[in-house]
């Protein structure tokens, strides 16, 4: 076992480990014979959501930005128009534009 692992349980064993909430108002003690840890119907949360609500939401999201990333893309984006067909007369250039000049 690592030496740090050790101290670690060490320290949470022995209880010497102190909570640090990072609040400068009262922590609340737990009620006598509930122990050290607060029941979860104690403390409801004050905005919930059950599974049926949050899902819809989620999915509701979800349709929202897709449907109008596809909205964007097929109404309001611009479209390149089509490149124009070439002319077969046309005289070929002898060497090409991005060429290297080799001097």
């Amino acid at each position: 076992m690592p030496a740090m692992l050790r101290r670690c349980v060490a320290t949470r064993a022995s209880g010497a480990m102190v909570r640090f909430c990072g609040t400068s108002l009262r922590v609340p003690k737990a009620p006598p014979g509930s122990g050290d840890v607060f029941h979860a119907q104690m403390m409801l949360p004050k905005y919930s959501l059950t599974n049926e609500k949050w899902f819809f939401l989620f999915f509701m999201c979800n349709l929202g930005a897709y449907s109008g990333h596809y909205f964007y893309l097929h109404f309001l984006m611009p479209a390149n128009p089509p490149n124009p067909p070439r002319d077969p007369d046309q005289v070929r250039p002898e060497k090409h534009m991005h060429a290297v000049d080799d001097d």
